[in-house]
């Protein structure tokens, strides 16, 4: 007998796409508080990758790259899920964790880190995050 789901029923944090497109879960999005209009980025350290939120939405004018905005802007049914699109973080996740088409990450902990404030590990330094 086979299982359909087999061992990983967890689903994924992020979600990086080839085209620049990056999607995050609600989860994600709270543990950063990120909101409308928020830029995101990824730091790189001690071979671990961290997502954090670098600019707030109330500090800059116009248009961003890796800017941050709401999937559904339903009255009834709000989400806090997000979209951000930055080819250039999308290249460097995808060449990072060996995927061609898309990179789906669970995020680790929140973290404090000096200089960028709030922080989740989406890459670890372990080899087999991956396997």
């Amino acid at each position: 007998m086979e299982s359909l789901l087999g061992n990983r029923t967890r689903r994924a944090d992020i979600t990086f796409h080839r085209n620049g497109k990056i999607d995050i879960t609600s989860r994600l999005t709270k543990m950063l508080d990120l909101g409308d209009g928020d830029v995101i980025d990824i730091a790189f350290d001690r071979g671990e990758y961290y997502i954090y939120r670098m600019r707030e939405a109330k500090d800059l004018v116009g248009r961003h790259e890796a800017q941050c905005h709401g999937t559904h802007r339903g009255r009834l049914h709000p989400t806090r899920s997000m979209r951000a699109y930055s080819k250039r973080i999308c290249t460097a996740i995808l060449k990072a964790s060996n995927a061609t088409d898309k990179a789906r990450i669970w995020a680790g902990e929140l973290c404090e880190i000096d200089n960028l404030g709030k922080a989740v590990v989406i890459i670890p330094a372990s080899n087999n995050f991956f396997k």
